[in-house]
């Protein structure tokens, strides 16, 4: 099933559920016990939208993002005759940091994969020390891989991060990634606001007032 008819069977089964007792009084039969409805159902309802447009949007824009403000990519392999002890493994990658990006002053995106599994996303404005200390973390034993991303500038890190995160979906990100007033903003975390403002607002709950028994001929 396609993306977009994901999108509308969701938004029609919210529908049908709240127009339920609408639509069986005009068709003339007993309404019966209506279906649950609740701020918790439309809050269920954006989750599961948002999570759709992200699968059908976030590859997309995230590999416009990276053609435009990524300057290179490097990728480290935390398999290959790094050694056993962490602390081998983090000289073992600084050292090919500073290899690779030496005397530049540039901004980083970083993802670590445990062979297809994505397992964190996260950036720096300075150097390989600070993606290096996560490697004392208890996730980082299965890591079998390491992209970094080199930025052309730090405006559009935020950005990039953020898109990172909605695309490759890692397992140990708990933070929502950071926005500053200088920086891009999250094209797919604008398309997510505006779809719960806009279905909040198609669904808004409220109080209902008692409604008159119909009276038998």
């Amino acid at each position: 099933m396609s993306f977009a008819a994901q999108f509308r069977r969701e938004l029609d089964r919210l529908f049908e559920r709240r127009t339920h007792w609408l639509r069986s009084v005009v068709a003339g039969r007993s309404p019966g016990k209506p279906p649950a409805f609740s701020r918790k159902d439309v809050r269920r309802a954006i989750d599961k939208l948002q999570s759709v447009a992200s699968d059908a949007l976030a590859r997309d824009l995230a590999r416009d993002e990276f053609e435009e403000g990524v300057a290179e990519k490097r990728s480290w392999h935390a398999k290959r005759g790094k050694g056993f002890l962490f602390d081998d493994r983090k000289w073992a990658f600084l050292d090919w940091f500073d290899e690779r990006f030496r005397g530049r002053k540039r901004a980083f995106i970083y993802v670590f994969w445990n062979r297809r599994r994505c397992v964190y996303v996260g950036k720096t404005a300075r150097s390989g020390r600070r993606i290096a200390s996560h490697f004392d973390k208890r996730w980082f034993g299965p890591v079998t891989r390491l992209d970094v991303y080199a930025m052309r500038g730090r405006r559009v890190l935020p950005a990039l991060e953020c898109l990172s995160i909605h695309r490759f979906q890692p397992t140990r990100n708990k933070v929502k990634a950071e926005s500053r007033k200088w920086t891009r903003k999250c094209e797919l975390c604008s398309i997510h606001r505006e779809i719960e403002e806009e279905v909040s607002s198609i669904f808004r709950l409220q109080t209902p007032r008692p409604r008159r028994k119909r009276r038998r001929r």
